[in-house]
């Protein structure tokens, strides 16, 4: 297939997705995501066209974040008898759906705000229509946090992760300047090495081993952080 004819496919097939599910999205995502050109050949990052791309199945495994993503998770910690916390799961939680639909045991929660209103969850994948914080309770035996670029919710994953001394596996993304009162990041790339400094001093304090970091160069800038223990 041509790309001229997958790019006619996919706006037909992202068109219908729209009709069907009309509260997703405000209006100026739905005019950025009909006028979007995904290409085969090219790294797509924006979080809510690769959700929908993934959805509809239009994107090759080899440029797919979350098969990369997902591929790494299964190799340095593994998912199976595990219950993971996703946090940003996103609109379409199209992660947890990938890992939900590997494990034969073990739970995946994943916490967004905007989780889709329709989307059904089930008694090994928990949806969170709340966002995940500093305040949010952890379970005592949970086994790994993760997150594929939820942004801001990076601080509270690694805060979380490494007060609670819990496995975990973020990919970072262009966090950086939000716009708040209290901001002081100047840069992306200022808040990248404040997350990866941050990060590392989790990993450090808490015994938990030593922090990696990871990057898929043909997939996206930012890279993939994690701790790694001691074997």
């Amino acid at each position: 297939m041509s790309n001229s004819s997958r790019l006619a496919m996919s706006k037909m097939l992202i068109e219908k997705f729209l009709k069907e599910h009309p509260d997703y999205y405000d209006e100026y995502e739905k005019d950025h995501l009909r006028g979007s050109s995904y290409s085969f050949f090219k790294l797509f990052t924006g979080d809510i066209s690769r959700e929908i791309y993934d959805e509809l199945g239009l994107i090759p495994d080899e440029y797919n974040m979350y098969v990369a993503f997902l591929n790494l998770l299964e190799e340095k910690f593994g998912i199976e008898d595990k219950k993971i916390i996703e946090v940003g799961g996103g609109i379409i939680p199209r992660l947890a759906k990938r890992i939900n639909m590997k494990q034969k045991n073990g739970t995946i929660t994943v916490y967004d705000p905007r989780l889709g209103s329709d989307i059904s969850g089930n008694e090994r994948l928990i949806l969170k229509r709340e966002k995940f914080n500093n305040g949010t309770i952890i379970d005592a035996d949970t086994d790994l946090i993760i997150g594929l670029m939820p942004c801001k919710g990076a601080e509270y994953l690694i805060e979380q992760a490494g007060n609670n001394g819990i496995d975990f596996m973020l990919w970072l993304c262009e966090g950086g300047p939000h716009g708040d009162i209290f901001d002081f990041y100047e840069s992306d790339e200022e808040w990248l090495s404040s997350m990866i400094y941050y990060a590392g001093t989790k990993v450090e304090n808490h015994n938990m081993g030593k922090l990696k970091v990871k990057k898929f160069d043909e997939l996206s800038e930012y890279p993939i952080i994690y701790n790694e223990r001691q074997k």
